[in-house]
């Protein structure tokens, strides 16, 4: 099970825990306010009041262990620099940190932020790829316990076909499109290829990634 510590329990940092419980996820949010962590405590599977920006308390919580962090504190900028670097020494493979502007992304990049969430920017291109339908994953709606996400294509699966590894039958999984690297852009992101609808004779290519739909147990294994 994906184990994600949240940590600023503002709108957005309740918004995020609350939908990571919903998809299967074990959730331990943390803020310094204890009205905040109150609100939410019975929709997590933990949830603590302390003082994030101080590592032996984050180093005694585990936080090293957890398989991603979200640093969600919007309104100390400090904070949220001096609990992203604490988090990246303590080894937590992916840390993702929130930013109000492009300045604010640069710096928590340099301090160890591996992915930079700006809330409004993101929701606006969110939008704007909804209405254009460039992913199902912004359209399709599921029954309850299934869901249709994007992933990182386990190494092990690497120079495989899909026919060969037999995704459906058996990891029950559907894959509806493989998203590859194609060639670096100016701006220096890659450029994505997509493959939909991929045959069994579609082997899988380090880097890849695939949206795939099965159940929240199914996916959590992937992840």
């Amino acid at each position: 099970m994906l184990k994600v510590a949240v940590l600023g329990l503002g709108r957005f940092g309740q918004a995020v825990a609350r939908e990571l419980n919903v998809q299967g996820a074990e959730v331990l949010a943390i803020d310094r306010n204890v009205n905040k962590v109150n609100e939410i405590i019975q929709e997590v599977d933990e949830a603590e009041s302390f003082d994030a920006t101080n590592p032996s308390l984050l180093a005694s919580r585990n936080i090293g262990k957890m398989d991603a962090v979200v640093v969600a504190i919007g309104s100390n900028f400090e904070a949220s620099v001096l609990v992203t670097m604490h988090c990246h020494e303590l080894g937590v493979p992916l840390v993702c940190a929130k930013a109000l502007n492009e300045d604010q992304a640069d710096v928590l990049r340099k301090v160890g932020a591996d992915k930079v969430i700006k809330p409004e920017e993101d929701v606006g291109e969110h939008l704007a790829r909804h209405l254009t339908h460039e992913s199902v994953l912004d359209f399709v709606e599921l029954p309850q316990d299934y869901s249709i996400r994007r992933l990182v294509v386990p190494q092990e699966w690497v120079g495989q076909s899909l026919g060969q590894l037999n995704v459906l039958n058996e990891h029950k999984l559907n894959i509806i499109q493989i998203i590859r690297r194609g060639e670096p852009e100016a701006d220096g992101r890659w450029a994505e290829i997509k493959l939909p609808l991929p045959d069994g004779e579609t082997v899988f290519q380090d880097g890849d990634e695939m949206e795939v739909i099965g159940t929240n147990k199914q996916l959590g294994k992937l992840e």
